[in-house]
């Protein structure tokens, strides 16, 4: 008689854990909620001494004769974001017209004294 009940309890735990393991695999799988963020700026996203080189950069623009657009800060700050150094942004700049400086260090000495005055 000890047999046949452990073999009834253990054929109901069987059953039992099997109808427990099938309900767990029915119920949907919720899924995670997106949140999507949109992009950061490349200005936005750049170092505050990187943002002090672009925003000399633009300031130092000046219109041309030769028609060339001057570029955004946004426009400026993505040449930077996508790996070019700061010299070659200027060079680059310079040589479209856009920037009569002979070196970066002039554009930015003329932006900090400009900044400087300003406050």
């Amino acid at each position: 008689m000890t047999r046949s009940f452990a073999a009834t309890l253990g054929v109901l735990m069987l059953v039992a854990a099997t109808g427990t393991a099938a309900e767990a695999q029915s119920k949907p799988a919720t899924q995670p909620e997106v949140v999507s963020t949109p992009p950061a700026s490349a200005f936005a996203s750049l170092s505050q001494g990187n943002k002090r080189i672009a925003t000399a950069l633009f300031e130092a623009q000046s219109t041309t004769a030769s028609g060339a657009t001057p570029m955004t800060l946004e426009q400026i700050a993505q040449e930077r974001r996508s790996g070019r150094k700061w010299g070659d942004v200027f060079q680059a700049m310079k040589s479209q017209g856009l920037i009569q400086a002979e070196t970066l260090g002039q554009v930015l000495g003329r932006y900090d004294r400009a900044r400087h005055s300003r406050s």
